[in-house]
């Protein structure tokens, strides 16, 4: 990736962050609140409660990154570059909806798994509160980035796939 696309990353990537910590701590308050320890397992436990949040959060974090970019591309405030697409899909939605669903095997299986070695079966409050908002912004701020890498090199591939449209670049 280009050094001019890293100030657009970090933009995403702090933006996203900043929204899903926000989030988090108003749903660990709404969920937890009044509980000075809850159980990591079970239906009421701090470990399911990992599955939405990361699905929702990367969801949105891939989608709403993906979508304001190409509106940027195709007005050509913004040029794209070649890159790895991962093999995820060009449709945002769908590639949005396979993002989440990777980030939320893996994120809430390593979140449950660090929770566990840090509070055991149950956990304090406060360490749920600081765990879950500091994965929040870690998760979203992971797949924005990769969400708006995954959608510059797209851009490329298609537009290098056009023979009538000249590439941006070759301006």
């Amino acid at each position: 990736m280009k050094t001019e696309h890293q100030p657009l990353i970090k933009k995403e990537m702090i933006t996203a962050a900043a929204i899903s910590a926000s989030i988090s701590v108003c749903f660990v308050f709404a969920i937890f609140a009044g509980s000075p320890q809850i159980s990591l397992w079970g239906a009421g436990g701090a470990a399911i409660d990992f599955l939405p949040q990361t699905f929702m959060f990367s969801l949105m974090s891939a989608l709403v990154p993906a979508l304001l970019l190409r509106k940027k591309l195709a007005r050509k405030q913004f040029y794209a570059v070649a890159g790895r697409t991962w093999y995820f899909p060009q449709q945002p939605v769908l590639r949005s909806f396979l993002i989440a669903l990777v980030a939320t095997a893996v994120g809430s299986l390593a979140a449950t798994t660090a929770l566990f070695l840090i509070s055991g079966d149950t956990i304090a409050f406060a360490v749920l509160l600081i765990t879950k908002t500091a994965y929040g912004a870690i998760i979203a701020a992971f797949v924005a980035r990769l969400s708006v890498k995954i959608t510059i090199a797209h851009a490329w591939n298609e537009a290098s796939a056009s023979p009538k449209v000249p590439h941006p670049s070759a301006e």
